[in-house]
């Protein structure tokens, strides 16, 4: 294979691959089945872990309570092109936040998304 087939099929995957887009961080809070097991006063640290994986982001409050943030970003092969990439479609973000009171049991869940 000559030098110029090689960078052309080189750059044509290369240009598949960023056209694609991508998905980052936990995928499971992309599943509404799996966020809806979680139940303040019954789940626990453990539970959460085994259903969603690591959280990207612990916090431990003052009062002993821990903070669990979950993050989610997708970008569309948009977001790689200038001008489309401020159509408000290029990228979505999806956020998680778990509370967990002293004994490792959730307190609270909160959730939001926003489009780019």
């Amino acid at each position: 294979m000559t030098f110029a087939k090689t960078a052309a099929a080189f750059t044509f995957v290369l240009a598949c691959t960023a056209l694609a887009g991508c998905a980052t961080g936990s995928q499971a809070i992309a599943d509404p089945n799996k966020v809806a097991q979680i139940q303040p006063g019954k789940t626990t640290t453990k539970q959460v872990e085994d259903l969603l994986g690591k959280p990207g982001d612990v916090s431990l409050e003052a009062n002993g309570e821990k903070v669990w943030t979950y993050q989610r970003v997708q970008q569309s092969w948009k977001a790689f092109v200038p001008g489309l990439n401020m159509t408000g479609d290029s990228m979505h973000e999806q956020n998680l936040t778990i509370r967990f009171d002293r004994n490792g049991v959730v307190k609270a869940v909160g959730a939001g998304e926003h489009k780019l």
